[in-house]
């Protein structure tokens, strides 16, 4: 009797642990089926125009970033600012994703600024050599930025180890220089150098202590004692990069301004101070570089967020690549992945889309 009531207990726990393992792998590969479906109708939605064609975060009903099978680098960037949740509703996904493109290589892409979109808590970062001088810690706006997002390497009011490792960078910001005279002198040739053989400069307050110095083409000056209404400027031009609307104003915080000293190619005005036609803004190049000033980072009675403007449009002027995507903080039950050919720059490139719970 004993003999048989263990063998029925130990059939009944075989029946349930098989019929228990046979249910969970149906449920699983039913998981896996749902994800790939989603994952596949993600890919095809955003390999299209999207609707309406020429749509943005307000009229947008579907998101598609190609247009004829070419990647539209301004949608790629309206997708990255849409809501994360409200995207999944529209992908009509109950699951977490996140989307980008390589190049052949496998190379993350930098799509104007953009490495990536979904899925908010995963971070880029890009792949390009870059510094960051300033000389006084109340302007140092974008310090934190520079270091965290380009790994850029600080210098603090250290011009001579700074000018030294010019060439090594492709990327340089300084903020409120505030150069001697001497300094100025010293490293002036360094500066325009680096420019001159395609190094990419912005260049935001006062340069150099003294007035109407030339670097990289053009000439630096300042204005002192000016009141609010004074150094009040305005947007006269829009810039592919930069996401200023002609008409809108801001009140820098001092008065630094630049004149093109007939170096600079293709000298473009973005913005001009009201009372003067002291430029405020600007972009030219150098040689073979690129060079943006900034009369400051630091403004008031600006309709949005300036600081972060000036961020995504470093972001965005670095392009090539970012390093690669770090998934390890999501920790999926199920992942599944789509791969998608579209062309970007007329070059064929990868999207692709993670999925998973």
């Amino acid at each position: 009797m004993d003999f048989v009531i263990a063998l029925l207990l130990f059939t009944f726990t075989l029946v349930v642990y098989f019929s228990y393992t046979n249910n969970f792998q149906k449920q699983s590969y039913g998981n896996l089926d749902l994800l790939v479906k989603d994952a596949n109708s993600i890919s095809t939605s955003l390999t299209l125009s999207g609707y309406p064609i020429n749509w943005n975060n307000e009229t947008v009903i579907r998101i598609g970033v190609t247009d004829n099978q070419k990647l539209n680098s301004s949608k790629v960037k309206l997708f990255k600012k849409l809501n994360y949740t409200k995207t999944k509703n529209m992908f009509a996904t109950y699951y977490d994703y996140f989307v980008y493109f390589v190049n052949d290589k496998d190379e993350v892409l930098n799509i104007d600024g953009i490495c990536g979109a979904g899925y908010p808590l995963i971070t880029t970062t890009y792949n390009v050599k870059s510094a960051y001088y300033y000389s006084s810690e109340s302007d140092a706006f974008l310090k934190d930025f520079m270091s965290q997002t380009f790994a850029a390497d600080i210098f603090f009011n250290d011009i001579e180890t700074f000018a030294s490792n010019l060439s090594s960078y492709n990327f340089i910001v300084m903020e409120h220089p505030l150069l001697t005279t001497s300094e100025y002198n010293q490293y002036k040739d360094h500066l325009n150098n680096y420019s001159s053989t395609g190094g990419l400069l912005m260049i935001s307050g006062e340069l150099v202590t003294a007035q109407d110095r030339d670097l990289v083409g053009v000439g630096f000056n300042k204005k002192s004692g000016l009141s609010a209404s004074q150094r009040t400027a305005i947007v006269n031009n829009t810039d592919p990069y930069l996401e200023l609307s002609i008409g809108q104003s801001m009140t820098f915080n001092q008065y630094y301004y630049v004149e093109n000293k007939s170096e600079a190619v293709g000298f473009k005005i973005i913005a001009t101070f009201n009372n003067s036609d002291d430029k405020a803004i600007a972009k030219w190049t150098y040689g073979n570089g690129t060079v943006y000033f900034f009369s400051d980072f630091d403004v008031s009675n600006f309709n949005g967020d300036f600081i972060g403007l000036v961020e995504e449009t470093t972001k965005a002027l670095v392009q090539g690549t970012c390093s690669p995507i770090n998934l390890s903080i999501i920790n999926p039950k199920d992942l599944v992945k789509a791969e998608r050919y579209i062309s970007y720059n007329s070059r064929p490139v990868k999207m692709i889309v993670y999925l998973w719970q």
